[in-house]
């Protein structure tokens, strides 16, 4: 009894040791990647993308300011039947931020493949791995701190990109509101889960493949396959799988009737199952449905908290389970490598 509080506190010490071992490795990653020209070729690509999604946004927004405007100006002549005027709402910022976030996210995926295709492999190559196991650090403490700072390195870029081009609409004198706020940090959460995603599929090829052409060469074709293939097989299977939409003509215009609603909820139903499934087998539809539903429910107060998770569990799903599964397959490897 009287060892135990030693033991306990050995214990913590050498998970503190651990842990710190771990973030020196991490810190050491990222600053390799920091100064390297690499990360300067994706920042700016990051940002070349970011800003041109940003200024379709504002093409948008400020046409609809434009709208909204003549919309204020005709005012007087709308009423409704209990004769008060009924007010155009102003469209909200966050507009902006949901177009440059849908566009990063269709080529941003290839950017955090470039990150992460070599980071194992690479060093296999210059056989500079070997040397860092001589080192007193754990392989499992090398691969987690590899992934740490991968992943930091994507955070950086996407806090950098948010800054910036929040810098440019301040500018332009557009300024978000404290209502949207929460909303574009949730499109900056759900892009860089999409960007860890493929960092990690990239980092699992990296442990697999004894050549960077290699697993850069797989994790190019499991984003195509991911955000091409499935979703193009989906456009093109889902529609068979489909029934007949219900014809209300069939029911004699009565859309009330029991047989008519059973209908419908039956085609809505299966509707949801194929998009479930695509969102599933595919992380960019997934960020792209949830994009779509936070923006939707954002300008529509009345969605309810229940109605909003039906339609994204299952990009939710697929967020955590392939970066979990691939992280898993990465560390299984590497656990196992055989370093000569």
């Amino acid at each position: 009894m009287a060892t135990e509080p030693m033991v306990t506190g050995e214990a913590r010490e050498r998970r503190g040791m651990k842990a710190e071992r771990v973030f020196i490795v991490a810190r050491k990653e990222f600053t390799d990647q920091v100064t390297g020209w690499r990360f300067l070729v994706i920042l700016a690509l990051f940002l070349a993308i970011a800003l041109a999604g940003t200024y379709s946004g504002v093409v948008s927004y400020e046409r609809e300011l434009d709208r909204y405007a003549q919309e204020l100006e005709a005012m007087d002549d709308r009423f409704d039947e209990s004769g008060w005027i009924i007010m155009p709402s102003k469209p909200p910022v966050e507009n902006v931020y949901s177009s440059m976030f849908l566009v990063l996210i269709s080529y941003g995926s290839l950017l955090a493949i470039a990150v992460g295709f070599n980071l194992v492999s690479g060093e296999k190559e210059s056989r500079s791995l070997k040397s860092l196991l001589s080192h007193p650090v754990y392989r499992d403490e090398i691969i987690n701190g590899k992934a740490l700072g991968g992943v930091a390195l994507l955070v950086l870029v996407i806090g950098g990109v948010l800054l910036i081009a929040t810098a440019l609409l301040l500018v332009l004198s557009i300024v978000p509101s404290p209502d949207d706020l929460w909303v574009i940090l949730t499109y900056a959460g759900v892009t860089l889960l999409l960007l860890v995603t493929f960092f990690s599929i990239a980092l699992a090829f990296s442990t697999l493949c004894r050549e960077s052409g290699s697993a850069l060469l797989l994790a190019v074709i499991a984003f195509i396959l991911l955000s091409f293939v499935i979703p193009y097989a989906f456009a093109q299977i889902g529609p068979a799988l489909m029934m007949e939409e219900p014809d209300p003509a069939a029911y004699g215009g009565d859309t009330s009737s029991e047989g008519f609603q059973a209908e419908i909820m039956a085609y809505y139903e299966r509707q949801d199952v194929i998009t479930s499934a695509r969102n599933l087998l595919s992380p960019e539809m997934a960020v792209n449905n949830l994009i779509q539903t936070v923006h939707n429910s954002h300008n529509s107060p009345g969605t309810t908290f229940e109605n909003m998770l039906g339609e994204i569990w299952s990009s939710v799903v697929a967020l955590i389970f392939y970066p979990v599964v691939f992280f898993a397959i990465a560390y299984a490897r590497f656990m196992r490598m055989d370093i000569r």
